[in-house]
């Protein structure tokens, strides 16, 4: 015979069985969403960045970028924010929001479209020189004019033409 309030192991993980199926399942969730931002690559942002209408050419050179600015597609910022560019929030559309003071996306394909979207804004200013992008220093080059990184140019155009190399 039970006691009222004596909690026997059975009573009491049933009385607790709602929190502890709720932990598991945020568990399984949190490892589900690391397991598809890890299997990105290279590859596949070039491939998204050619179905938005963009040249091979610039898709290369912004594919660089992307594997620069997420030290290979190995940065916290890529992986938990899906943020392959690096770009800060500053209201994009495609966005979520902010986390860590990046702009943090639903899926790498929003920040893919963010980057389209920040490049053909820039692009119809005529004061945003070069005024033809026919390598990867005059893409860096159009991307310094226009405030999209703080770094050296040098030392940003260095590091996308190594990874240039790497994946082209």
């Amino acid at each position: 015979m039970l006691t009222r309030g004596l909690l026997t192991p059975g009573r009491y993980l049933r009385k607790y069985r709602v929190l502890v199926l709720l932990l598991v399942t945020l568990l399984l969730l949190y490892i589900f969403r690391k397991k598809v931002t890890i299997s990105v690559s290279s590859n596949d942002i070039y491939n998204l960045l050619l179905s938005s209408g963009l040249s091979d050419e610039l898709c290369r050179y912004m594919t660089a970028q992307a594997a620069h600015e997420t030290a290979g597609f190995t940065s916290n910022i890529f992986k938990n924010n899906n943020n392959a560019f690096g770009m800060k929030y500053a209201g994009q559309v495609n966005s979520t929001g902010e986390k860590n003071g990046y702009a943090d996306y639903k899926s790498i394909n929003h920040s893919v479209a963010d980057l389209v979207a920040w490049y053909t804004r820039h692009r119809i200013n005529i004061f945003s020189l070069p005024l033809y992008i026919g390598s990867l220093a005059s893409y860096v080059k159009f991307l310094k004019n226009n405030n999209y990184f703080e770094a050296d140019e040098s030392a940003y155009l260095a590091g996308c033409q190594h990874f240039y190399n790497e994946i082209f």
